[in-house]
């Protein structure tokens, strides 16, 4: 378990030593966030699922002190070792650290002109390099691979079948709609509400910047409307004013801006699946697939929401 190694951890990111046990504070996509709490202050241990290359690594935090640096937004500070590495393997973990900021538990009801002033903040940072477009954020699953997934689902019997079958066609007719980002620029890539998380003293905290890279600004508006907008047209006009009057730079014009939320959907569906049908997964990993598709499930998205969202966003002006 890696909190056998918080010694080694902690004498590398700080220098100190731990004066608790290291536990695990939360889970997400890309793995364990454990809470390290040493003589030179509280960190936040990623242990992550997907390990990264000490390149991307090292750009992503170039990224977020670019960030830092213009004090417009509060966000986790990146700890390098006493090498000056954002990486650290440990017992076959791969690690990187953060100091840790207290967040509470995210809140899709924050005030509207709260989150567009984020967005903008996020959007108005021009910093280079970027990390190269990628595909989850623009190429569709595609037809022949839903099939495949479809047909494995049947034979291993998943509790899900019955539902993949009912949504394929719904997520094939999105498909359909995506386009190539061209105004790129270096964007966080993953604003969902459980990335921009209020603080207890005010404000909110952007996290998880381990993906960010090249990206269409405009395309990045849409995943903030869909959670913070809850389907609420006023709230949903309301945010996008807000994010206008801070002076964006970015514009949704036509249903290609919802292309990185059309990807990352169907992306979303086809990994939960995949990782619950791995032969050897562990109960706690299909049971955490299983908690991913009931949330998809709980908020589909549809070809009409994406036009009502488009004709707020019109009738707003």
């Amino acid at each position: 378990m890696l909190s056998d190694d918080a010694a080694t951890i902690a004498r590398a990111y700080c220098g100190g030593a731990p004066v608790q046990d290291m536990v695990v504070a939360a889970r997400g996509e890309q793995g364990r966030v454990w809470r390290l709490v040493t003589g030179a202050g509280i960190f936040a241990v990623k242990d992550l699922v997907v390990r990264q290359l000490p390149a991307d690594a090292a750009a992503d935090v170039g990224y977020q002190e670019a960030v830092l640096a213009t004090r417009t937004l509060q966000i986790p500070r990146p700890v390098r070792t006493a090498a000056g590495d954002v990486l650290l393997d440990v017992a076959g973990h791969q690690v990187r650290v953060y100091e840790w900021v207290d967040l509470l538990p995210t809140d899709t009801a924050l005030e509207p002109a709260l989150i567009g002033a984020t967005l903008a903040a996020v959007h108005r940072i021009r910093h280079e390099p970027a990390g190269p477009l990628h595909w989850w954020y623009t190429d569709p699953v595609g037809a022949e691979r839903w099939t495949l997934l479809l047909a494995a689902a049947k034979a291993a019997q998943a509790p899900f079948v019955e539902a993949l079958e009912l949504e394929i066609p719904h997520l094939l007719r999105l498909e359909a709609l995506l386009e190539t980002p061209r105004n790129l620029q270096n964007c966080h890539r993953d604003l969902w509400a459980d990335n921009i998380l209020p603080t207890p003293g005010g404000g909110v905290c952007v996290i998880d910047w381990e993906n960010c890279g090249l990206a269409d600004p405009a395309q990045e508006i849409p995943m903030v409307l869909l959670d913070f907008g809850v389907g609420d047209p006023l709230r949903t006009a309301e945010l996008y004013r807000s994010y206008e009057d801070a002076g964006g730079p970015a514009r949704i014009r036509g249903l290609a801006a919802f292309t990185m939320v059309i990807a990352q959907f169907g992306h979303f569906w086809e990994a939960a699946v995949e990782h619950y049908l791995r032969p050897h997964a562990a109960d706690e990993d299909r049971a955490h697939s299983l908690e991913r598709i009931a949330e998809l499930l709980t908020m589909p998205l549809r070809v009409k929401h994406l036009e009502q969202m488009l004709d707020i966003i019109e009738a707003a002006h």
